[in-house]
């Protein structure tokens, strides 16, 4: 049975250490059972297990982050993967892939004030893609800096009954109709 997805949003200033304590026992206690299924079938095939500090690197890299001096204005579009994790989420694919689809439009990232991209965390399945019926809206919104098209996408909108159109597309409407929509808003705000 599919357990339902839960967000955890901490506010400023900072969440309570027992908080944050009870937030990663309960991430423990959700990767436990699959951790020890693939663990059994390695030991079962007879294949060496990994290192755990190798074990744990990989879970590390599979964390999304908020950059520190992040402007407030652009909060609800993290957190994020750097290039490694988004490569990461994406089945592992190479940077030069990675580059790839960042300029056919077909991930949403953007670049820093010093240099490194960054890629908002839920635009990914964690199942190694991203979710298709968001590629036509980012595909629409290509003429958009990459801040820009994310705070349109997180950005509550009338055409959408005031969700946003991130929202729309969780809700099932018509990614079409969402790309049609981000097509307009892009010529509106290039024009």
């Amino acid at each position: 049975m599919a357990r339902p997805k839960r967000t955890k949003t901490f506010t400023a200033p900072e969440p309570s250490r027992y908080a944050l304590e009870a937030y990663v026992a309960e991430v423990l206690d959700n990767v436990r059972p699959g951790l020890v299924e693939a663990v059994g079938a390695l030991t079962r095939a007879g294949s060496p297990l990994p290192e755990p500090a190798d074990i744990a690197d990989l879970l590390r890299v599979g964390l999304p982050t908020a950059p520190a001096a992040l402007d407030p204005h652009f909060a609800d579009v993290g957190p994020f993967y750097d290039s490694r994790g988004a490569q990461v989420q994406l089945g592992g694919i190479t940077k030069q892939a990675l580059d790839s689809r960042r300029h056919s439009g077909s991930v949403l990232a953007m670049r820093t004030g010093d240099g490194h991209w960054l890629y908002p965390a839920w635009q990914f399945t964690g199942k190694g893609g991203i979710h298709l019926g968001l590629v036509p809206a980012l595909k629409a919104l290509r003429s958009l800096d990459g801040w820009a098209a994310a705070v349109w996408l997180v950005s509550a909108h009338p055409d959408f009954g005031g969700q946003s159109p991130r929202q729309a597309l969780r809700r099932k409407v018509d990614p079409e109709l969402v790309a049609a929509v981000a097509r307009h808003d892009a010529l509106a705000l290039t024009a």
